[in-house]
């Protein structure tokens, strides 16, 4: 599949007026590029402790063609899978540092060279640092035909200068055409050992979303946690065997089923048909429209907080509204905990690469959903899939579902932390309105990634970024 377009992120530069942060942006687009910036403001200081220096380097690998001599070689000189990286002493793609009479690099332990990074060796960088012998480019991704089965990888290593602090990912979606963000699937984890792929030790942030899921919770940021790390950003070699985000709580697979204070998210439906969602994550349908939410969340709720045990719920929905009267495009339903002591605290639902976030539930027992999903252009859009978040019904005050994140440890100065970023577009699909993965020719999706930083020192309740993102 050609697609007739570049991987392309149009340059985003993010400025901060608050005192002691900084914020260094990432662009990525899936038939468009991704440029990479890195940008401080410390005017109109509010805390003065110092500069606070955020720098960033990464290695970034495509699992594409092999040999692509006809066609665009979207490889540096240093061959497959290496694209580009920073710092790159000779352009070649490949993650290396010159250091006096020798030089090291990525391909001499398999790894990011994170032992040599630090905030006397590693500059920032600029559209400059894009460009090799082997091509030109201003963005950090720039991939021609894109086929299915294709992925991408990108580790990024963080560094704070100076002063210790709290760092918080996000993300956002620019332009995009829905069904391509929906097609392509994305994970997000904590790359202990910068080795650009999941490591056993490795701890999830984001398994196995769409592209636009994952962004759209990663809208508001999310706090990384420094708790998976040692002091040194090497592995410390927990039990933690499940997924976890910025949480920093064990969950090693303990059978306790306590969840005061906590908003779980507990399963996903999906694949409506007739006014019957078949597709259940996290349990299975007892009846129609009927689910038993039984078994570990499929991924952490976002933005932290909570130990991700299994709940035994059961959720039934009644579909009240359908799109122009056809049963497999409902718009409104009601749900309700039948069985189980929970009750529901938030409810996400997508269709049409739009989201909605229902978290003003409270801990409720049933509730009514009429949705305002939109796709491009402005037309109303059909419910594609549900995702339901539980909670003690015991529990006077439930949290928020997605709450800002509860600050953890400080990340230290002047040490190293990678968190790996992989893309994949599938060979097949079941987005709705696409029959086949070649109907994604010539779509495109632009979005942006990105670092931010407030110090700790004066600052024991940290904001995240500035409006949201």
């Amino acid at each position: 599949m050609n697609t007739g377009n570049d991987f392309e992120l149009s340059r985003r530069k993010i400025l901060a007026g608050l005192g002691g942060i900084g914020i260094a942006s990432a662009g990525a687009g899936l038939g468009t590029t991704a440029y990479l910036a890195d940008r401080e403001d410390i005017e109109d200081n509010k805390l003065v402790a110092g500069q606070l220096d955020l720098r960033i380097d990464w290695q970034q690998k495509y699992f594409g063609p092999e040999e692509n001599k006809d066609h665009y070689a979207p490889y540096g000189p240093a061959g497959y899978p290496y694209v580009n990286a920073h710092p790159d002493h000779d352009g070649s793609g490949e993650q290396s540092l010159a250091l006096n009479d020798t030089a090291v690099r990525y391909s001499d332990n398999d790894r990011n060279i994170q032992e040599y990074l630090t905030c006397e060796t590693l500059s920032n960088f600029g559209p400059g640092d894009f460009n090799t012998d082997k091509r030109t480019q201003d963005h950090l991704i720039e991939l021609e035909d894109v086929k299915p089965g294709d992925c991408g990888e990108i580790t990024f290593s963080y560094h704070l200068c100076d002063n210790p602090g709290y760092v918080w990912f996000f993300g956002e979606l620019g332009e995009i055409d829905p069904a391509l963000a929906e097609a392509v699937e994305v994970q997000l984890w904590y790359d202990l050992e910068c080795t650009n792929e999941v490591d056993e030790e490795d701890t999830i942030i984001f398994e196995g979303g769409s592209l636009s899921e994952v962004l759209a919770d990663l809208e508001g940021g999310v706090q990384l946690d420094s708790t998976v790390y040692d002091s040194e950003g090497v592995d410390i070699g927990g039990d933690d065997g499940g997924s976890d985000a910025g949480g920093g709580g064990d969950n090693g697979g303990s059978d306790d089923d306590s969840s005061n204070g906590e908003c779980v998210l507990v399963g996903k439906i999906d694949d409506v048909k007739d006014g019957v969602f078949s597709g259940v994550d996290g349990g299975s349908a007892v009846n129609n429209n009927e689910f038993n939410f039984n078994e570990r969340a499929n991924r952490p709720p976002p933005f932290g907080g909570g130990e991700y045990l299994a709940r035994d719920a059961t959720v039934r929905i009644d579909i009240t509204e359908f799109k122009d009267g056809n049963e497999s495009e409902p718009v409104a339903f009601t749900a309700e905990v039948i069985d189980g002591d929970y009750g529901l605290c938030g409810i996400d639902v997508r269709g049409g690469g739009d989201i909605e976030r229902f978290d003003d539930l409270g801990c409720t027992t049933s509730t009514e959903i009429v949705t305002n999903l939109e796709i491009r252009g402005g037309q109303r859009a059909a419910i594609s899939n549900i995702e339901f978040f539980v909670c003690d019904v015991d529990d006077p005050d439930p949290p928020d579902p997605d709450p800002p994140g509860v600050p953890g440890e400080c990340f230290p100065a002047n040490e190293t932390f990678c968190i790996g970023f992989e893309w994949c577009l599938p060979t097949d699909t079941e987005i709705e309105g696409i029959d086949d993965v070649n109907d994604l020719q010539g779509k495109s999706v632009v979005f942006d990634l990105g670092f931010y930083t407030e110090q700790c020192r004066h600052n024991d309740e940290p904001s995240g970024p500035p409006g949201g993102a």
